[in-house]
């Protein structure tokens, strides 16, 4: 058995909560707040760069620092959101809490969530 089959037959055969309006909305959520959380960090690392090698100014780390902030708060509650929508175990929700930590990794994350099935619409 392939990693894909063995961690697609792992996911919860239980049908997903709520309509598929809400169901849809809540996958939107995860994949838009996934993809811009990456974002966030390439501005973080990018006025670090500016800051401590280019020139010293720490602006954009004010700024992007709070905006990072906000959007990884968000990807966590975006990810609990869809845990409880499409019944993911425990462990799925842990390690999306776990790579939120980690620059550029929702993305992926998001991506093998999609790819698994535990962000199918059903109904």
């Amino acid at each position: 058995m392939s990693l894909t089959q063995e961690m697609t037959s792992t996911r919860s055969t239980l049908p997903a909560r709520g309509t598929a309006v809400q169901q849809r909305w809540v996958a939107g959520a995860f994949r838009g707040i996934a993809l811009l959380e990456c974002l966030t960090w390439v501005g973080m690392l990018t006025s670090l760069l500016f800051k401590y090698v280019i020139n010293g100014n720490a602006l954009g780390v004010t700024i992007f620092g709070w905006a990072h902030g906000i959007t990884w708060l968000l990807f966590l509650a975006s990810a609990l959101a869809a845990a409880v929508v499409f019944r993911w175990k425990i462990w799925v929700l842990l390690l999306g809490c776990a790579v939120s930590t980690l620059p550029f990794l929702t993305w992926p994350f998001e991506l093998w969530m999609a790819r698994s099935g535990r962000l199918r619409i059903s109904g």
